[in-house]
């Protein structure tokens, strides 16, 4: 649960994701225990970023209620990497409760919800990573098309490529070389055929996009950011 917490965001922002196909995996029970595990990780590592903790609400999905929308892009990278192969389908909503302020995710309902259900809905039937619903009309492309491309990419990766650049977060290309036992110009030609660069700009663009959502002002904040709102 995260700390010192007494009420929510003024507009909320939903993160759901949900195991694609979930049904036909031939492990359904093992999938749950590592996205369990991961759930767990996450809540205890990124507590400052989520107003109502991360929670298994059905046996294949989870939901959190971010206090810093940026959270959203480590959070679903870190549970989509814990889970591979097996994919997740992501929807990101933003808009306000109808319901009282909880620390339980799912004793809340509102628009905030109901766009990131219908955002997650969108991204299942349409095949692509991570739908967004209830920022902008403009937000909402960008930040699906930003990460439509990066699905697009991860779904690309080898098995070594996606080792590579998991192990790179937090790491130099040198450290990388040196868990894996390689030379340090197999890993970089392994991660530039990755697209590591792209994948991590894209990452940063999306985190600065929701981070101007973030807090009290978040519509001014947000079109100040894309620069259409006047200070003088």
């Amino acid at each position: 649960m995260p700390r010192g917490r007494a009420v929510g965001p003024a507009t909320p922002v939903v993160v759901i994701g949900d195991i694609v196909e979930s049904r036909s995996l031939p492990d359904r029970a093992g999938v749950q225990r590592r996205l369990l595990e991961a759930v767990d990780a996450i809540n205890a590592e990124e507590a400052e970023g989520l107003a109502a903790a991360l929670r298994l609400t059905t046996g294949d999905e989870v939901q959190a209620v971010l206090a810093d929308p940026a959270a959203a892009v480590e959070l679903i990278t870190r549970l989509s990497d814990a889970l591979r192969p097996v994919e997740l389908a992501w929807g990101l909503g933003r808009g306000p409760l109808t319901t009282d302020w909880s620390d339980d995710v799912s004793a809340m309902d509102g628009p905030c919800f109901h766009r990131a259900r219908a955002a997650v809905e969108e991204a299942a039937d349409e095949g692509v990573w991570l739908r967004a619903l209830g920022f902008s009309a403009v937000d909402d492309r960008v930040l699906s098309g930003l990460f439509r491309l990066l699905g697009v990419l991860r779904a690309g990766w080898t098995d070594t490529q996606f080792a590579y650049v998991r192990a790179l977060r937090g790491a130099t290309q040198r450290q990388v070389a040196e868990r894996f036992g390689r030379d340090e110009t197999t890993v970089s030609r392994t991660l530039s055929r990755a697209h590591v660069h792209d994948v991590l700009e894209a990452e940063g663009a999306a985190r600065a996009l929701l981070a101007a959502y973030g807090g009290d002002g978040a519509e001014e904040a947000a079109a100040r950011a894309r620069g259409t709102v006047r200070t003088t």
